[in-house]
């Protein structure tokens, strides 16, 4: 483009000079009078070709100059209609021939997209699984390996290894941000990938000796394996696991301590001894000196207890705690569930150490099932209410405020449980949902209040539409009502915090109403409340939230809180370009520490498009599930971008 350009420049310009010279010559020549011609029609010939004989010869020096145009830059004295012709051009050979402004905006971009650090996109990506945008839906992790390896390779690759184990060993094990993490799959997925791919060997030797502190217990080390698994296979090679994955699980097994090896091997019913074995020669655990007493705890975690029961030499070195296994061995064999109380009641086993099909005996039942946590109740409830007709004791555990203030247990986690325990049945060709509440209801009713506050000042907004409150939510909770998933989140923190406005669009014109909520009401007047507004069509708008905090001068909000079917009506562009600006200017004015949450109770993926090069203070939660409040609290609190 550049030489075409400069090859038309000159019969351009010879527009303007040569060729009219040329032309009024040959001109001047026709009209010379070859006859006889009056005088005075000669005299003003003559003069009219002396006139323009005297503009060509002044014009001529030009024209024999600008041929030289082609290698010599441009004059000085052009004239002002050959730049207005070239004028539309210019643009497009300005923009190709010369590139100087192009590298200038790509480092400009490249600095916008470097303002998120990697150890932060990761950091994001252990709790909602995300690293680009701030979207977290219902995780399947099964498919999202494949697509997430390739981003993680890269950010891991620009991180070092005193950042990654300070951010895993927060959200691993028994670190401080571990109760806000939804599950360890996405943290550990991010341990598999470091350090298979980490090019600085030394870096991987580093994370390899803290890889004992960040894997709880032997379920994780399984999930990491398998996790490794899937990684080295994406990454086209032979071995399931680096040599460097074998010397850490190696370090696991080897720096747990005696207690906690039988610890592991005393829990459920021995049926990871397989599990253990397979790991454990595929590390060649052989080829390592442990002490005498780990041996032996390690071939107690790999063998079938049927094969124990015989007391083989290589579990000498137990001979202290041989009693304990024995007696272990001897609940996992029994046949007849009757048995199983006094040995529990002489080894002080609890809930975790006896098989779940010797729960079938009630008398075993009512005994261990007040020592259980809040947690273990409500992941064994299911089998319990079916061994048991009477489920009167469970019920009243299930529904105490005390172990439902100890376990830290919000409302929408016990909303789900209840909704899979009244899944629809079908009878016959029609299918007929059971109405009755069960006995969770109960328990569901009770726990608003008593989970832990949030410790912010809320602002929640709600969509209360009619057309959406009888419609039920898609997906895996389909079985759920909109409304009931409204008032099971927002008067959820209605309840337990001591700051909250809860407001709704009560019409067309986009201004925000309170709802009359109180503190003393129960949630089955609060969702009353929600059907008494009766809203017909209303305009939902995300942004007028914003703008209109910022004109509330008399209260200022950490949280803002959005309930609705779906995200992208109302705002413009299905871009959060003005909702980021909005929260930009109410985090310099009002809070810094704002943050914007958006809740799409009926869809299951992100709503509008996010930016990836900064943060926008934004989250997007899609659908619902038992890890939603954990990650409002957690984005509230400051804990991932």
């Amino acid at each position: 483009m550049l030489k075409s350009a400069k090859g038309k420049r000159p019969a351009k310009a010879s527009a303007s000079g040569g060729p009219a010279s040329g032309e009024s010559s040959q001109d001047a020549k026709a009209k010379q009078p070859k006859g006889e011609v009056a005088a005075k029609e000669c005299d003003s010939n003559a003069k009219e070709l002396t006139a323009k004989k005297e503009l060509t010869t002044k014009k001529k020096p030009k024209t024999k100059e600008e041929p030289k145009t082609k290698e010599e830059p441009k004059t000085k004295e052009e004239p002002k209609t050959k730049e207005e012709a070239k004028t539309k051009e210019e643009p497009k050979s300005k923009s190709k021939s010369e590139p100087q402004p192009e590298p200038e905006k790509e480092k400009e971009n490249a600095s916008r997209s470097s303002s998120i650090p990697a150890i932060d996109k990761l950091r994001r990506f252990c709790f909602i699984g995300s690293t680009e945008t701030p979207v977290y839906a219902t995780p399947t992790l099964d498919l999202g390996v494949e697509r997430s390896v390739p981003a993680l390779v890269a950010l891991c690759s620009e991180v070092g290894e005193s950042e990654l184990v300070e951010c895993l060993s927060n959200v691993l094990g028994s670190g401080p941000n571990a109760e806000h993490l939804p599950r360890s799959d996405e943290p550990l997925l991010v341990l598999a990938v470091f350090l298979s791919t980490h090019g600085d060997e030394k870096q991987r030797k580093l994370v390899r000796n803290k890889f004992p502190y960040l894997i709880a217990g032997d379920q994780e080390l399984f999930l990491f394996v398998q996790l490794v698994k899937r990684v080295q296979k994406l990454l086209d090679r032979k071995t399931p696991f680096s040599r460097t994955v074998r010397k850490a699980v190696l370090d696991w097994y080897g720096k747990q301590s005696l207690d906690r090896l039988l610890d592991l091997w005393s829990m459920g019913d021995g049926s990871r001894w397989s599990a253990h074995k397979d790991l454990l020669y595929k590390c060649h655990y052989r080829d390592v000196e442990f002490p005498p007493d780990i041996t032996a705890a390690l071939r107690l975690l790999s063998t079938h207890p049927k094969e124990l029961s015989t007391w083989p030499s290589y579990l000498t070195p137990l001979a202290s705690v041989r009693s304990i296994i024995e007696g272990i061995l001897k609940l996992r064999l029994l046949q007849d569930p009757k048995e199983a109380l006094p040995l529990v009641q002489n080894l002080c086993l609890n809930s975790n150490n006896v098989p779940v099909r010797l729960f079938r005996d009630s008398r075993l039942a009512k005994f261990l099932m007040p020592l259980m946590s809040y947690d273990d109740l409500l992941s064994r409830w299911p089998r319990l209410s079916r061994h048991h007709h009477q489920v009167r004791p469970l019920m009243e555990l299930l529904a105490d405020e005390k172990k439902l203030k100890e376990g830290n247990v919000h409302p929408v986690r016990l909303l789900l449980e209840d909704m899979r325990f009244r899944k629809p049945r079908k009878v016959g060709p029609i299918s007929v949902e059971s109405r009755k509440p069960s006995f969770l209801h109960s328990a569901y009713e009770t726990s608003f209040g008593l989970n832990k506050a949030v410790g912010r000042r809320l602002h929640i907004t709600l969509n209360l539409e009619q057309c959406y409150m009888g419609k039920y939510l898609t997906g895996r909770c389909r079985s759920l009502k909109y409304l009931d998933a409204v008032v099971a989140l927002a008067f959820g923190y209605f309840r337990s915090d001591p700051k909250v406005t809860v407001q709704f669009w009560p019409d067309r014109s986009g201004q925000l109403k309170t709802l009359p909520w109180t503190k003393e009401m129960t949630p089955a007047e609060a969702t009353v409340c929600c059907e008494d507004q009766k809203v017909h069509k209303i305009k939902q708008s995300l942004t007028g939230i914003l703008e209109r905090a910022l004109e509330d001068e008399k209260n200022t909000y950490d949280v803002f809180l959005v309930l609705v079917p779906g995200a992208a009506r109302g705002n413009p562009g299905n871009g959060s370009k003005s909702l980021a600006a909005l929260m930009d200017a109410y985090r310099e004015k009002r809070s810094s520490n704002a943050k914007f949450i958006v809740v799409s109770l009926r869809q299951h993926h992100a709503s509008m498009s996010y930016s990836s090069e900064r943060n926008e203070n934004l989250l997007e939660l899609c659908s619902l599930d038992e890890h939603t409040p954990r990650l409002i609290n957690a984005f509230a609190r400051k804990k991932f971008y």
